[in-house]
């Protein structure tokens, strides 16, 4: 009877030391993981390991690249925000030379289904892609135009109803849309 009572004693010894040896280690595999978590206004984010950061906006799951944090020194001012939360209809448009002009062309993809907004390209030079020849001239209240150029520095800018977004020479475009998007999902101011 005794052998048995000593084998019960190292049994549960094993299953102890099994049951802290599993709770250590998902402790430490939460401690150590690459994902996060942050909040940024009334917004809670994570970050997952491929460093995308996820967010839930008007119910959809929403992913980026940059932290809102991260895109604070972009300028971008509320008037602008305004001007494209009231109309109906925005022209993108760029010099034919610019090389984010694949980018621009999908940006125009987001602005319809998120916030109702038609939005269509132009070139700011004749071009042999069909593409209507915009640039700020063409601007109006009720259509305004956001001209995407390289410039020496990084921000948006208002000129009349011309929404100027320049973009540093080697910056990321990334984080021009990323910061145009949240403001217009009311994330950042």
């Amino acid at each position: 009877m005794r052998k048995k009572h000593e084998k019960k004693n190292k049994i549960g010894i094993w299953v102890i030391i099994l049951i802290v040896v599993l709770m250590l280690t998902s402790t430490i595999g939460y401690v150590f993981k690459g994902g996060s978590k942050e909040k940024y206004n009334d917004f809670s984010f994570s970050r997952t390991d491929d460093g995308r950061w996820y967010t839930k906006i008007n119910g959809r799951q929403m992913s980026f690249s940059y932290f809102p944090a991260e895109l604070e020194s972009i300028n971008l001012s509320s008037e602008i925000i305004d001007k494209i939360r009231s109309t109906r209809m925005i022209y993108f448009t760029h010099d034919p030379e610019n090389r984010y002009s694949g980018d621009i062309a999908l940006l125009k993809e987001i602005f319809w289904p998120y916030f109702q907004i038609y939005a269509d390209n132009g070139l700011t030079l004749n071009n042999t892609f069909n593409l209507p020849v915009i640039d700020c001239d063409n601007a109006t209240t009720t259509l305004p135009v956001i001209y995407f150029k390289e410039s020496n520095q990084t921000g948006f800018y208002l000129d009349n109803n011309c929404i100027i977004c320049e973009l540093r020479s080697g910056e990321d475009f990334t984080a021009l849309k990323e910061r145009l998007l949240y403001s217009l999902f009311g994330v950042m101011e």
